[in-house]
C-alpha cells in the first residue's frame, strides 16, 4: 500500500484525533494553571508572601506551557503526526501498554498508552482505547517497516545503549 493511503487510513485518523484531544487537554490544563495561579496570587496578596509567589510561579508555568503548545500547533501540528508524515525513520520503536480496570474481578474498562521511541532518545506517547490501538498498530506496522514493535527488557536495554540498534532491515 502507498504511504499516502496509509496516512489516510481510518485507524490513523483515530490516532490523529487522539493526538489532538491530548493537545486540547494539555491546553485546558495550562489555562486552569494560569487561572489558579492568578486567583491564588490575587486572594493572598498582601496577607502572605509565599502563596502569592507560588501563584505567580503557577501563572508563569501555565503561560509557558500555553506558548509551547501554540508553537507546536504553528509548526504543523503535534510532533507525532509531523514525524509520521515527514520523518518516519526517526521513529525506531513502538510499543503499547494496556491498563485494565478490574475492581473485584469485574472488568470495567481498559485503556492503552502507545509509546513511540525516537532516534534521538526522546519519546512521544498517546492515549488510545485498546481497540483503536490494535487497529493503529496494524497500520503503523506497514507505515513504519523499519521500526521495532513490542516491548521486551532486551529492547529497552538496546534502546538505552543505542536507539539505532532497534532499526529493522526492510525487506524489498
Amino acid at each position: 500500500m502507498s504511504r499516502k493511503y496509509l496516512l489516510q487510513h481510518p485507524s490513523m485518523q483515530r490516532l490523529g484525533k487522539a493526538v489532538w484531544r491530548e493537545w486540547a487537554l494539555k491546553l485546558g490544563a495550562s489555562l486552569l494553571l494560569v487561572a489558579f495561579g492568578l486567583g491564588l496570587a490575587w486572594v493572598t496578596f498582601g496577607t502572605q508572601i509565599v502563596l502569592p509567589l507560588f501563584g505567580l510561579i503557577c501563572t508563569l508555568l501555565g503561560i509557558r506551557f500555553i506558548f509551547h503548545l501554540l508553537q507546536e500547533k504553528r509548526a504543523g501540528g503535534p510532533r507525532l503526526m509531523y514525524l509520521l508524515e515527514n520523518h518516519p525513520r526517526h521513529i525506531v520503536w513502538v510499543y503499547a501498554v494496556v491498563t485494565e480496570r478490574l475492581p473485584f474481578g469485574l472488568q470495567l474498562g481498559s485503556s492503552c498508552t502507545l509509546y513511540f521511541k525516537l532516534m534521538d532518545g526522546d519519546e512521544v506517547s498517546i492515549g488510545l482505547s485498546a481497540e483503536a490501538q490494535r487497529e493503529a498498530a496494524q497500520t503503523l506496522n506497514q507505515l513504519l517497516p523499519h521500526a521495532t514493535f513490542g516491548y521486551t527488557r532486551d529492547r529497552e536495554q538496546w534502546y538505552m545503549a543505542d536507539p539505532a540498534m532497534l532499526l529493522r532491515h526492510e525487506e524489498e
